[in-house]
């Protein structure tokens, strides 16, 4: 007989992708215009605490293409994994789309000081991602009885 697979509950996910994310530096951040997709590894920044349901995402792109892709086409897509060589198999897909969930922070911009202080170095422009979806994938989830996928969705 088959055990059937289930879904975490919400606040154990919460701090399965919180552990996740403390756990690593670097995402693969992807941008697409005109039908043309751009996947650029950056090094990513969180906010620090362990019981916050602040799950939103810094990067300090350079002005160019990701930067104009964005003003284009306000949708990004974003992977961070577990290398391989690990064992594990663990890997995250984060969705994010609109002005309001992407925003370009600069010098002089409200919640720039706080999230220079979030990013390592002096940074001219700040993007703050606020994600709508975050999908975790982990094979050992299956160990505790649940699906290998779990994911979250914010309004």
């Amino acid at each position: 007989m088959s055990k059937e697979l289930l879904r975490m509950p919400e606040d154990e996910l919460k701090k399965e992708i919180k552990l996740f994310l403390k756990k690593r530096k670097e995402l693969v951040f992807c941008t697409c215009s005109n039908n043309i997709p751009r996947a650029t590894p950056m090094d990513f920044y969180t906010v620090k605490s362990e019981v916050s349901d602040d799950f939103t995402i810094y990067v300090a792109p350079t002005p160019g293409r990701k930067v104009s892709n964005i003003e284009e086409n306000p949708v990004v897509s974003i992977g961070i994994y577990t290398p391989m060589d690990t064992g594990k198999i663990q890997g995250m897909q984060i969705t994010a789309s609109g002005k309001e969930r992407l925003i370009f922070l600069k010098e002089g911009d409200e919640e720039f000081d706080h999230a220079q202080k979030i990013v390592r170095g002096k940074r001219k422009m700040i993007l703050k991602i606020i994600p709508e979806k975050i999908e975790l994938l982990d094979y050992d989830f299956v160990k505790q009885g649940y699906s290998r996928l779990q994911w979250i969705e914010f309004n």
